[in-house]
């Protein structure tokens, strides 16, 4: 029986990211699942606030990185023999997340975590955390070791 049919994996090329996409890569494997990658353009509210919006300057730059990391990670999926789509969102992570999680009907989303003091956790939130409340599906959260991923 196939647990996972279709598996979201969220990555933005952090150590964090890496170690998630490799763990979902396993999981994906055992499964023989399709694999939809998303990197997501978290655009900040305080330039929202500016009377002329974003700087497109800005946002291309942005995206282009967005794309690298997004084009590297499809890559390294299916150099471990995967099927994979890549998408790539502008937004809030989490729900750039949950929207396509609901779309492509998901099984499974796997999303890496990197620990944040408490200030940070309280100021910026968890996407992990705050998946937990907004999707039907289930998640895996990697978080690394000690020493892992340094």
């Amino acid at each position: 029986m196939t647990l996972y049919r279709q598996i979201l994996m969220a990555y933005d090329g952090t150590e964090a990211g890496r170690l998630a996409l490799d763990q979902g890569a396993e999981v994906a494997k055992m499964n023989g699942a399709h694999v939809h990658l998303l990197a997501v353009l978290r655009l900040p509210a305080s330039l929202g606030f500016m009377q002329e919006g974003y700087p497109q300057n800005w946002i291309d730059e942005q995206m282009a990185e967005v794309q690298a990391s997004l084009d590297e990670g499809v890559e390294r999926l299916r150099g471990c023999g995967l099927e994979v789509t890549g998408h790539r969102r502008e937004g809030e992570p989490v729900i750039e997340i949950s929207h396509l999680a609901r779309e492509l009907d998901v099984d499974l989303v796997v999303v890496g975590h990197t620990p944040r003091g408490r200030l940070a956790r309280w100021w910026h939130g968890s996407v992990g955390t705050t998946l937990l409340d907004e999707l039907r599906c289930s998640i895996l959260v990697v978080v690394p070791r000690e020493g892992e991923g340094e």
